[in-house]
Order: structure tokens, then sequence, then C-alpha cells
């Protein structure tokens, strides 16, 4: 499985954008190009042949090795988002949670010279020169895992991006299973206790809520509704790997989030409490999950 996912990156989007003509009339994207590389430690990352910690350090070494930090980071980002939503196996998951882990705790990248490196940065070419932090936006490069939350929120949508925004879409099945990986994955990312500590990682909690809510809300005769066999599985994955991290922030009700039909009609509010934790728990086993 992972020799294939990296041949699908290497042979799909990375040689559209990096590929070079093979001089056969084809494209191909060169073994030494960092992008393929990015591959490489991914591949050995999830095929056991590195581990979470080596894996981050080869990824930091690679990517501070090109004059523009941006693209890379960009293309890690890329790769890794998308290794999280074809992987279903927790252990291949929990290791992209270990190596994400890993990556944010390395200390902040810095410019060690003697080249002047560059970051796009609100559409300005941003200079770091020798000794300069890699700043982004977002944050600080490694630490912050700067446009990580950015892209995690894109891809959560629902099940119904899967369908409807990609080309050529994906038939109901594969958009089951693509949802539920990335709902285990942020519950994997939600009981870690290493991950907690990492104040980006640990804000992806809150997106339980939201899964919860789009799954087990919604009457048959609603947009998010007729799909709920596409959302149930999801919804499970929380209550199984990380019922007691959902249960907390129940118990806290501080979160709030948009109400489905059911939800509503049972007199409920916006308020993620305990009583809409019992609610959603109620649903789950009725759906048979």
């Amino acid at each position: 499985m992972t020799s294939h996912w990296a041949q699908t990156q290497r042979e799909g989007w990375l040689c559209d954008l990096y590929g070079k003509d093979s001089g056969d009339g084809t494209r191909k994207l060169p073994n030494k190009s960092v992008q393929s590389q990015l591959v490489s430690v991914l591949d050995n990352l999830l095929s056991g042949k590195s581990s979470p910690k080596e894996s981050a350090a080869k990824t930091a070494s690679l990517i501070m090795s090109q004059e523009n930090v941006d693209i890379p980071w960009n293309n890690l980002l890329g790769l890794y988002l998308d290794a999280v939503e074809k992987f279903a196996d927790e252990k291949d998951l929990k290791a992209l949670v270990d190596y994400i882990v890993e990556l944010a705790s390395l200390p902040d990248a810095v410019n060690e010279g003697p080249e002047t490196k560059t970051l796009d940065v609100g559409g300005k070419t941003l200079r770091i020169e020798p000794g300069q932090a890699v700043v982004f936006e977002e944050g600080t490069l490694w630490r912050d895992l700067p446009r990580f939350s950015s892209n995690v929120t894109e891809s959560f949508q629902g099940p119904e991006r899967y369908l409807t925004n990609l080309r050529p879409p994906v038939s109901p099945g594969v958009a089951k299973a693509t949802w539920r990986n990335l709902n285990t994955y942020i519950a994997l990312i939600a009981k870690s206790t290493d991950a907690q500590r990492i104040p980006v990682l640990a804000r992806q909690v809150g997106l339980g809520l939201k899964t919860m809510a789009m799954a087990l809300e919604y009457s048959p005769d609603t947009r998010l509704g007729k799909n709920i066999e596409l959302h149930a599985p999801a919804a499970a994955q929380w209550l199984r790997i990380a019922g007691d991290e959902i249960d907390r922030l129940c118990r806290d009700g501080t979160q709030r989030m948009a109400i489905g039909d059911l939800w509503a009609g049972s007199g409920g509010s916006e308020v993620c409490d305990s009583a809409r934790l019992q609610f959603w728990r109620a649903r789950i086993v009725e759906l048979g999950y």
C-alpha cells in the first residue's frame, strides 16, 4: 500500500508541477528532487523503515536545504494530509500522528546560511537572512506547523466534499472511507498525550464535535441527513478512540456548534454539553454502531 501511494504521488500532482521532460514525450519527477525525497520520507515512515523521529529530522533537513522554504513545506503538507486521508490502518495513522508531533517538537527552524532563504508571505517574498528564524504568517517553523490547521480545516467539510469538490469526484464508498480516515487521525491526535502538548495540535479536538453534530443531528430529508451512512462511521470512531476527550469537552460546556433539526426538535441548543453528548450516544446506538 505504501509503495503504491508513493507511486501515485510521484506520477500524479507532483509530476504535473515538478516533472521534467524524459525525452520521449513523457514527464517524470526527478528522483533527486526535494519533492520525490519527501515522498520517500513518508513512505519509509509508513512502511516502518524509519521512526517518526528519524523521519521528522530528515524532513527538516530536506526542507531547509532549499532556497525557497515555502514550496517544499507546502508540498509536505499536501503529501501528509493525502496520506492521512488514504490510509485506514490505525497503526499507519498513529505513525503519522507521532511524526507530526516530532516535527513540531524540533528546535525552531533557523537559516544556518550561508545563503539567504525566502518565503512567500501575503503575496510578497520575504527574505530570511542567515541567523534568522523561519517565521510564516501563521507562526514559526517547526513548532507552530504553519498552515497545518488551515489545511485541515479546508479538508474538514464532511464526506460531501469528496463527492462534489474533487476532480474527478469519488464514489460514495471512497468518500465514506476518506472521511472516516481523517476523523480517525484527528481522534488519535486528541487521544495522544504528546500531541496535546503541541498547541496547534491540541486545538484539533474540537473538530470531533463538528463531526458528531453533522453525523447525528439531521433527519433523512436534509442535505446532511440523507448521507448519514457516509457520516456515521466517522462519528463512531470519535466515541471509540477519543470518547473521554469528547466527554471532557462536553462537561466543560464551553464549545458551541450549529445544531441539526433532530437536536433542535429535542429542545437542544448550540452548546455542546452533557445532554447533547447523551443525545449523540443514543443516536449512534440507534444507527447500529
